[in-house]
């Protein structure tokens, strides 16, 4: 009777292990860096964000290299929810400064992370549409809105059971929600805008004529 390959699934996991304990590492890079992309892109600096994204695609692709050689860390959730953050950190870059959204090739990632990242980008397309907000460029506001509501639009669409795409649905759920929210904000201040400007003509116009 054979005897179990007891070594040779020993080495195997060894080394297993060793790529994982090596992608925790990346990985907490690649977060580091998501984050920076995100608040420099929201703010609008440009030459930062640049420097940051450009470090953020160099690691990613380390990360890439490093599970690529073991389908069960490719395909792990660990993995899908690094690559969403990576996907949500880059389309915001890429919207913000080259005001269009990257090809699925582009991104050169699994489709599974490639819709929770862009279900995410809806929460950070709402920041970015609230700071054009505060600064009273209302055009610009809407524009992320309606942006947002496309990508949603799109993403439910998918008829696709939730074990598949782990947490999309619950997701969903939430921006539903954000996306209503935001938009009845939106409505109701450039309406107050729009009545304040009316309020002041004619008041002006009183002004005027009683001179």
């Amino acid at each position: 009777m054979n005897q179990l390959e007891i070594n040779e699934v020993r080495r195997y996991l060894e080394e297993l292990e060793e790529a994982r304990e090596q992608l925790i590492k990346v990985a907490r890079e690649v977060s580091q860096l998501v984050r920076a992309v995100v608040s420099l892109s929201v703010r609008r600096r440009r030459e930062d964000a640049h420097r940051y994204y450009q470090e953020l695609s160099d690691r990613f692709k380390s990360l890439l290299e490093v599970s690529s050689k073991h389908p069960e860390l490719t395909y792990s959730n660990f993995f899908y929810s690094i690559a969403a953050e990576y996907v949500e950190a880059v389309q915001l870059y890429s919207v913000v400064f080259e005001g269009r959204l990257l090809t699925l090739s582009e991104l050169n990632v699994h489709p599974i992370p490639y819709l929770l990242g862009h279900a995410d980008l809806i929460g950070e397309l709402k920041r970015l549409s609230l700071e054009h907000l505060r600064r009273g460029e209302y055009r610009e506001s809407f524009t992320y809105l309606e942006l947002a509501e496309g990508i949603y639009e799109e993403l439910s669409s998918i008829d696709i059971a939730d074990p598949i795409v782990p947490g999309l649905r619950r997701k969903l759920d939430v921006y539903r929600k954000v996306i209503d929210d935001w938009k009845v904000l939106l409505i109701d201040i450039e309406s107050r805008v729009k009545l304040e400007k009316i309020c002041g003509k004619i008041l002006e116009r009183g002004l005027t004529s009683t001179d």
